[in-house]
């Protein structure tokens, strides 16, 4: 196992409500990290592996800086935010020009100082000059060399802080090539996903802590797995939908959630182990299921293993009965081989393409003997199948009467094609009935 941690770390540092996630969102290319009016929106380190013209980079949205913390969460903010900045290529200072530098902002630029870390210093919010250029004075104070002004949420100014940016990178850096599999880690709030990936990784990337709710965003880390490269989300805890108030962070949370479950090819549904499976478990495997995802559940806490779980897990997450079950403890990093290589195998299976002979004489097989629902008494006939696409695989069937497949003998062919064909045996599978002409 080997974490593309040799990538130049690029962290954005800089207190509360500076637009320190806006301005990674710009350099991503997209609305990666989550951003609105709401201070300390970020609490998780948003990691996004990606490239700033010809170099990769790891960029790193860290959370806000807390002189006093005043709770567990905010001591761990504040932890993950120093360890980074010594770990940093290069650290983006970022201010608000619109407002006077606070406290927190000299502390912060002190910290950037005694690290001996590069950096660049960089004003967000100067698309009114008015504004910032009332502050300048106080800008210039904190002694962090000449800024660069950007305005994040107009898109000004972000040519020259690439520039700048690729220009105090180091230069012995290591091409890499795109991800190839992207790894969803979902579950209810507090069922370990990220003590999970941190086991997975071997690095502190989530925070971990007793209160449920902790992580809010979805954090992206690589890992290189049997020449395969994994991209994994570590995403918030899906709680009922009546118990999240409406443009609250925890919607936001949530509505991420859902996308990275969409743009995932494995979702590694996460359960505990000590508490039994709940209707929440439930709605989640069946929101995989939905997007059709190929699926591995994880039974977290297995050192402290209700009675008869393996029986529950396989009674009620029915949904993705075609997801193996691995048994893991997130906290004593126990079993992780084992489920990353459920995940290699899964996403393999999610990726297979069958070729054409073989998917013909499975279907043709299945439709040997049995009976249609209907008044003629005629025989099922499967003449010819073929797959159409993958991620999952998806085939078309020409039948003799397509309206009387109904939904139990769907469910009866998929199950036969996972016994006949092995590497459909750990994906969802699609299937489009077509009358022969």
């Amino acid at each position: 196992m080997k974490s593309r941690n040799d990538l130049p770390v690029v962290t954005i540092a800089g207190r509360k409500n500076v637009g320190k996630s806006s301005i990674f969102n710009r350099l991503v290319g997209y609305r990666r990290s989550l951003v609105a009016d709401y201070k300390g929106l970020t609490r998780d380190p948003v990691i996004f592996d990606t490239k700033l013209k010809d170099r990769f980079v790891r960029l790193v949205d860290l959370p806000g800086y807390f002189a006093k913390p005043s709770d567990q969460i905010e001591s761990e903010m504040t932890r993950a935010f120093r360890e980074w900045i010594n770990e940093s290529a290069l650290v983006l200072f970022v201010v608000d020009g619109r407002s006077e530098i606070t406290r927190e902002d000299v502390e912060i630029a002190d910290l950037i100082r005694k690290s001996g870390r590069p950096f660049l210093f960089v004003v967000n919010k100067t698309e009114h000059k008015p504004a910032y250029m009332a502050n300048m004075s106080e800008i210039y104070s904190i002694s962090m060399g000449e800024p660069i002004l950007v305005a994040a949420e107009h898109n000004m100014g972000f040519d020259l802080l690439v520039d700048e940016i690729v220009g105090k990178l180091p230069l012995n850096y290591e091409k890499v090539e795109v991800p190839l599999a992207r790894v969803a880690i979902v579950g209810k709030p507090n069922v370990g996903k990220s003590s999970l990936i941190n086991a997975i990784l071997g690095e502190k990337l989530s925070f971990v802590t007793d209160i449920p709710g902790t992580t809010r965003d979805t954090i992206d880390a690589t890992l290189k797995y049997k020449d395969i490269e994994i991209v994994f989300m570590d995403t918030a805890g899906l709680r009922k939908r009546r118990r999240v108030q409406k443009g609250t962070v925890e919607s936001f949370s949530g509505a991420r959630t859902i996308r990275a479950i969409q743009n995932s090819d494995v979702c590694v549904l996460v359960v505990d182990s000590s508490e039994g499976i709940t209707t929440q478990d439930q709605k989640i495997a069946s929101t995989i299921s939905e997007y059709s995802k190929a699926a591995v559940i994880a039974m977290n806490k297995w050192d402290v293993v209700i009675p008869n779980f393996e029986f529950q897990v396989a009674e009620k997450l029915f949904f993705i009965n075609y997801a193996p079950q691995i048994s893991v403890s997130a906290k004593n990093s126990w079993n992780v081989e084992k489920l990353l290589d459920e995940i290699v195998n899964s996403y393999n299976s999610y990726k297979a393409k069958i070729p054409t002979s073989k998917v013909t004489k499975a279907a043709t097989e299945f439709s040997y003997d049995r009976i249609m629902p209907s008044k003629r008494g005629s025989k099922l006939k499967i003449y010819y199948a073929t797959q159409i696409s993958s991620a999952p695989p998806h085939f078309v069937m020409f039948v003799n009467f397509p309206e009387l497949f109904n939904d139990s003998m769907k469910r009866a062919l998929v199950s036969f094609m996972r016994r006949k064909i092995p590497e459909l045996r750990l994906s969802p599978i699609q299937i489009t009935l077509k009358a022969r002409r």
